[in-house]
């Protein structure tokens, strides 16, 4: 039993809608996997099929992060909503005070919650400048996670796009001091940064691949692993 993290992006939520349902689906099927293996599980949340502030230049740098963060409120409430109405117990935690929209929870309540409830993270750390990167580190101390998920759109971490040389070396494990010195765009610098600091192991998938989660957990080298 662990307590593990998984980072999704906004982008992997859209197939032709803002929002697919099918993709809602297989995060609630990747859930019930780990559960079956008996993990606890937080979720953070990207915003990108909503709204991506670096692609809004002409837009005042704050404004357009703040939208970005709003947008990935938005897909926590979708998951939530979709997690809610297949019984599967949930709460969405942000770093905003909207007291009429999410409850505000105090990190105690969010520990407490998460030995029975998905505990889904939206809005980043609230900051302007901050990714989801960040959040998935403030998520992993609140409910004490020693692992995180980051599911992609690839297969794990490359030292270039595989979807624009065919020649991409795959890494099947790294250490973050590789990561760091290589510049490998797994994370934010400042996401990996702390991961090592608090020695938080990071598995890249795919997310087209989330029913092999446990064969990952396993050791098995579909992946990539990040660890000292």
């Amino acid at each position: 039993m662990s307590r593990i993290v998984l980072k999704i992006s906004g982008e992997a939520l859209k197939d032709n809608e803002t929002v697919s349902n099918n993709k809602l689906k297989m995060i609630y099927e990747t859930i019930n996997i780990l559960k079956s293996d008996n993990h606890h599980i937080a979720i953070v949340i990207g915003g990108g099929n909503l709204f991506r502030g670096r692609e809004h230049e002409e837009m005042n740098s704050v404004t357009a992060d703040t939208i970005g963060m709003l947008a990935s409120v938005m897909n926590a409430l979708y998951l939530h909503d979709y997690l809610e109405s297949k019984s599967t117990p949930s709460i969405v935690v942000t770093p905003f005070n909207f007291p009429d929209l999410v409850p505000n929870y105090t990190n105690e309540e969010i520990m407490n919650l998460s030995n029975d409830h998905i505990i889904i993270f939206g809005g980043g750390i609230g900051k302007s400048g901050y990714s989801t990167d960040s959040g998935v580190v403030l998520a992993s101390d609140k409910i004490k996670a020693d692992l995180i998920i980051k599911m992609t759109n690839v297969d794990g971490v490359y030292d270039s796009d595989p979807r624009k040389n065919p020649n991409a070396h795959k890494y099947t494990t790294l250490t973050y001091d590789e990561v760091i010195n290589n510049n490998l765009q797994v994370m934010d610098l400042n996401a990996v940064l702390d991961c090592k600091e608090k020695k938080r192991q990071i598995i890249v998938m795919n997310f087209q691949e989330y029913f092999k989660i446990l064969d990952i957990l396993k050791g098995e080298s579909i992946g990539t692993i990040i660890k000292e």
